[in-house]
């Protein structure tokens, strides 16, 4: 009896097997999310046919409603999985305003194992028949050696298609499903819980930390979301680590009096859950701590160290020297192994890492990008599925591997992603019973206040849009901004009208600048994710963003204008963002020249008379004033973040608003007095931005900020994990 009709899709190097949700080149899986896989799927099978965007979405999400850019992100995905350049699009053509092509030859085949197979029982049978005939020649005399002979050849015989389909039975193992979100639902509604809290269950009860003024507060909920419950601390100010595993005692980094830093460590404790009260795990100082799952060791990172201790504070003991400082420790579900995060020392985001026991250690994905700054996760309790955040196209998403432990099974050894956006997702825990993920997501969105002087109050500019990096052409009547969170340039007349985006995914925009004549815009960007950062130059009515300078290997950050309009400054510094200088671009030549006795700034911005450069000093953020002529440096404020030139030259703005304290709030020095005023206080509320908390000026020298409208709750996400 056969089997029904299974055939494979084949484009280019590629081959689609639709049963099996796999996608090959020249035989090498490539890993696709179970979304991207659909669209695919959904473009391959119509090939050379228009696919309306509408129609794509309600195949991807039929019952949820989600912004068109998620499709956008997909196609991206999608894009570079195929390995397409920008501007080269071989595969996927966007029909602006309908939808997507797929544009390369589509060749329908059968399956070559079936075929192979096939041919290997063929074979097998007509070889059983030539032996059958040899046997019935052989002579009365040889009978007793032939017998002998013929046990062998038939024991070989067996043997051999014992080992074939042994062999077959492996590579032709089913492929385990890829897992995958049926339900999301919000199990809090408070808005303010901590973004980065470590999620702690033991079934009934969820903990986190969630802000209370300007403290941040333990708190519980059921599994089922409901009222949030308070929790007693030991401390004013603490960190709980984890619970037990016997859900008695929290693990506690004490915080009220240490003025040490994150790699240091802090006082480690247990507290008793119901109590409160505190005890010391042998006057250890830890940055991250873990209970082992039998609960008589604790890991904790201190230094760039993995190390270990009992459980009563008794016998530390170093497991593993890293790279850099390892944080978030996780303990696999039978105590063998540790996963952790740990930062890239050439500044170029973070891995995820593994040590076993023995102290060997090495990086779980060698191959993932670190600009991606994935963090680490946890285990499902059977230890089948492993899981961790990392940035995508815009979100932080949640990503499953699959533990090569089914010994019946093909596992896909790749990451798979979860979820693609719009929430961000931080530190996927989850349940006691492995059908829940529980997760902190954080729905992003800031609004642009401007101060007004008559009121004394923040009050909302630009339609209380959610943008960032306002800038403001020189006749006052285009501004251009960054769209908040998606980091993309737009331009608009002053009162919101005549509105054009520049820029598309997945380039992603910072720091604007008009140039004099208002035909052009100046701005830093990367084009992809890990990419370093470049200045572009793009006209106001729109087109392709040309990169400003050479090709080189640097990152190039913050550009100002020269008043001719001829040149630019710019701040450069190697990879990984150090020995950071300012250099002139000549527009013209495209020659680039670093400005004499800058080594060491950044940020550098010019005078409207191009007489001065107003800048930050690297790691202590110090404004200095550089004369252009005389190469001179001298110190203005010990503390300052973006500085601005007023329009006439006669002030530099600046704030601190970023770093807190009594002192935070909005500056300026004046010119003529070589005195520097404080002009406001932090406002009341939370303040935001793409990049730390942003300030700027209104052509009328108004400041402008960004107030952190974020929304930050607790989540449960239901999962099918085959």
């Amino acid at each position: 009896m056969s089997n029904p009709a299974k055939h494979l899709l084949e484009f280019g190097p590629f081959r689609l097997d639709p049963e099996e949700r796999l996608l090959l080149r020249d035989q090498q899986l490539i890993p696709l999310s179970p979304k991207a896989f659909e669209l695919l799927l959904a473009l391959v099978s119509r090939s050379g046919q228009v696919v309306l965007k509408d129609d794509l979405m309600k195949l991807l999400w039929p019952d949820t409603f989600v912004e068109e850019s998620n499709l956008g992100q997909h196609i991206f995905q999608l894009r570079k999985a195929l390995g397409e350049r920008p501007q080269d699009h071989a595969y996927i053509v966007t029909i602006p305003g309908r939808g997507y092509r797929f544009v390369h030859k589509v060749r329908t085949v059968a399956p070559e194992a079936d075929a192979a197979a096939e041919t290997e029982q063929i074979v097998l049978q007509s070889h059983s028949r030539s032996r059958l005939v040899i046997e019935e020649q052989t002579l009365p005399g040889q009978m007793l050696g032939g017998t002998t002979s013929r046990r062998i050849r038939l024991s070989l015989l067996l043997f051999s298609v014992v080992v074939l389909l042994a062999a077959a039975a492996v590579m032709f193992r089913p492929l385990v499903p890829a897992p995958k979100v049926t339900r999301i639902r919000p199990l809090t509604h408070a808005g303010n819980l901590v973004f980065n809290t470590k999620l702690l269950t033991d079934g009934p009860r969820i903990y986190f930390r969630q802000w209370q003024g300007q403290q941040r507060a333990v708190r519980y909920v059921s599994p089922e979301g409901g009222e949030l419950f308070p929790v007693q601390s030991a401390f004013s100010e603490m960190d709980v680590d984890d619970l037990s595993p016997n859900g008695a005692e929290f693990l506690v980094l004490d915080l009220t009096n240490s003025q040490s830093s994150v790699e240091a460590g802090h006082p480690l404790w247990r507290v008793a859950v119901a109590s409160g009260s505190p005890r010391p795990v042998g006057g250890q100082l830890a940055s991250d701590a873990r209970w082992s799952p039998d609960g008589s060791t604790i890991a904790y990172s201190v230094g760039s160290e993995l190390d270990l201790i009992n459980n009563d504070g008794s016998n530390a003991r170093k497991l593993a020297s890293l790279p850099a400082h390892p944080f978030y420790p996780q303990w696999s579900p039978d105590g063998r192994r540790l996963r952790f995060s740990v930062p890239d020392l050439r500044g170029r985001g973070q891995a995820l890492w593994q040590a076993d026991l023995s102290g060997k250690t090495e990086p779980l994905l060698p191959k993932w990008p670190g600009a991606s700054y994935p963090r680490a996760g946890g285990w499902t309790p059977d230890g089948r599925y492993y899981f961790f955040s990392a940035l995508g196209e815009g979100t932080r998403d949640i990503w499953a591997m699959r533990e090569p432990q089914d010994a019946l099974h093909r596992v896909n050894p790749q990451p798979v992603r979860l979820t693609a956006g719009p929430l961000n997702f931080y530190y996927p825990t989850p349940s006691k019973d492995g059908k829940s993920l529980f997760a902190i997501g954080v729905q992003v969105r800031g609004q642009m206040q401007r101060y007004d002087a008559g009121s004394r109050q923040y009050v909302p500019f630009v339609q209380g849009s959610s943008v960032d990096h306002v800038t403001f052409s020189r006749d006052a009547q285009w501004m251009a901004y960054i769209e908040y969170p998606q980091d993309v340039l737009v331009r608009s007349r002053v009162d919101g009208s005549e509105r054009r985006q520049l820029t598309f995914p997945p380039m992603r925009v910072l720091h604007p600048q008009w140039s004099p004549d208002g035909d052009q815009l100046a701005f830093q960007a990367y084009p992809e994710l890990g990419a370093p950062y470049k200045i572009y130059l793009v006209s106001k009515d729109g087109g392709v963003p040309a990169l400003a300078t050479p090709r080189a290997s640097d990152q190039q950050l913050y550009p100002s204008w020269s008043a001719s309009g001829d040149s630019l400054v710019f701040s450069s510094s190697d990879e990984t963002g150090a020995n950071p200088a300012l250099y002139r671009l000549d527009l013209k030549s495209k020659q680039v020249s670093l400005l004499p006795g800058t080594e060491g700034l950044y940020w550098g911005q010019i005078s409207p008379d191009g007489r001065h450069v107003v800048a930050l000093t690297d790691t202590t953020q110090k404004l200095i004033l550089y004369d252009t002529a005389s190469h001179e440096t001298r110190m203005l404020a010990g503390l300052a973040d973006y500085p601005i030139w007023s329009a006439d030259g006669k002030y530099v703005y600046f704030s601190t608003l970023y770093f807190r304290g009594r002192d935070a709030g909005i500056y300026r020095w004046q010119a003529a007095t070589d005195r520097t005023e404080k002009l406001m206080g932090a406002p009341d509320f939370l303040l935001g931005g793409i990049w730390g908390v942003w300030f700027g000026l209104t052509p009328a020298g108004e400041p402008l900020v960004v107030r952190d409208l974020s929304s930050t709750d607790l989540y449960a996400l239901d999962v099918e994990l085959p």
